[in-house]
């Protein structure tokens, strides 16, 4: 039998004074925990405890992590999962990215012997404090006005540094009870119950609307909007895109459309169709979160796309990490050949934006700058960039922000 208590955590280790040491962690952050050591212990918990996080080992006697995500993911899991594991760091670092290629909610990775506070962190992450939504509160939201599109700055390389020209749009419920909630809070509930069509024609209309009115106050900015999964094999997408552009008389080039690396190669017949005719309307195209998706190369540069962004994973360990550097330096050559332009997200430093900079990014988005934040801050926060210049030159005393939360 489910229990009530909306934070359910399973964990399975060969090593019980590992599984205890876990449960006790997330018990004092309000879980119910439950202990298993073998997988058939896991399987049967796993069916009667429906848990809302998993944390696994990735090495184990009878079954190994793998194994268990590919299980887990024909299970349709639901759970978000941390993987553990004395392993190098590559090692669980390539098993989160299958996880994500499976279609798990993959929640973060932790190396063996497990930090006190690094897992206190992960699990607050996950913790659900009651708010319990439905896809009628979400249409209801639509209808009353609470769905808000936020705008997180994007800046350019000039010569004389980086210059704020551009934006992505990001949704935000400001929900009467549970305050600003982010995508991630609702999204996976508006592609599962057939919102996600209303929601997002609602974001690109707004985005349109949004484009012009800055352009009658004489700004120039031109935003990217995600695009879901759901709607890449939704052949009218095009026309009802270019049509709210139209509306408010706003030049598609002023729009890009962005497209994560695994949504592209679901479909890549039908996506190639909605795709080329974007292009041919002249909208910008952006495969997302490049990097992450194990997708063909082979298929991926046949796509039309204008732009690729690095995903932050990458870009937020350049500094230190000679790997992350190297990959991320390797990606923006790549691109470069093939005509395309380059964004880094996830810029929280000067050094790293420096870096960038030598790479020959093309752009960048993140903490650096500013998180996402409404029209109106919006008009405030790039022209401040824009005064101040590049932070990565002495003398600067541009103001780095640093919210608690991160768009995932």
């Amino acid at each position: 039998m489910i229990e009530q208590n909306s934070n359910r955590l399973l964990v399975i280790d060969d090593e019980e004074g590992i599984c205890e040491f876990v449960a006790e962690v997330a018990t004092d952050l309000g879980y119910s925990a439950r202990l298993t050591t073998r997988v058939e212990d896991f399987r049967a918990e796993f069916k009667d405890f429906d848990p809302t996080i998993i944390v696994m080992d990735l090495q184990m006697p009878d079954i190994d992590g793998i194994e268990l995500l590919r299980e887990l993911a024909s299970l349709d899991c639901r759970a978000q999962i941390v993987l553990i594991s004395g392993m190098d760091a590559r090692v669980l670092s390539t098993a989160e990215h299958l996880g994500k290629s499976l279609g798990l909610t993959m929640l973060g990775i932790l190396s063996k012997p497990i930090m006190l506070e690094d897992l206190e962190a992960t699990l607050e992450k996950a913790v659900s404090h009651g708010r319990s939504i439905s896809s009628s509160d979400l249409t209801l939201a639509l209808e009353l006005g609470q769905i808000q599109v936020y705008y997180q700055p994007k800046a350019r390389r000039i010569a004389t540094g980086w210059r704020v020209d551009a934006a992505e749009a990001l949704v935000r419920w400001r929900h009467p009870k549970f305050g600003l909630m982010l995508p991630n809070e609702f999204i996976p509930l508006a592609e599962s119950s057939g919102v996600i069509g209303p929601l997002t024609d609602f974001v690109f209309r707004e985005v349109a609307r949004q484009i012009s009115a800055w352009q009658d106050e004489g700004h120039s900015f031109k935003v990217a909007v995600n695009c879901s999964v759901a709607l890449i094999n939704d052949l009218l997408f095009p026309d009802r895109l270019a049509g709210f552009l139209k509306e408010f008389d706003v030049d598609p080039a002023m729009m890009v459309v962005e497209l994560t690396e695994s949504a592209a190669m679901l479909d890549p017949q039908l996506t190639m169709d909605i795709l080329t005719r974007l292009r041919l309307k002249n909208f910008g195209l952006s495969v997302d979160d490049f990097g992450t998706g194990f997708s063909s190369l082979a298929q991926l540069y046949r796509m039309p796309f204008s732009e690729l962004k690095i995903d932050s994973s990458f870009v937020r360990e350049i500094v230190q990490d000679a790997e992350a550097h190297t990959i991320v330096e390797t990606l923006v050559v790549m691109a470069k050949k093939l005509g395309m332009q380059v964004c880094a997200e996830g810029v929280e430093s000067s050094e790293a934006l420096a870096l960038l900079g030598e790479m020959n990014c093309d752009s960048v988005q993140g903490f650096l700058i500013s998180p996402a934040v409404p029209p109106q801050r919006f008009l405030k926060v790039a022209p401040a960039w824009n005064r101040h210049g590049d932070p990565t030159q002495q003398g600067s005393n541009i103001v780095k922000m640093r919210p608690t939360t991160r768009e995932d």
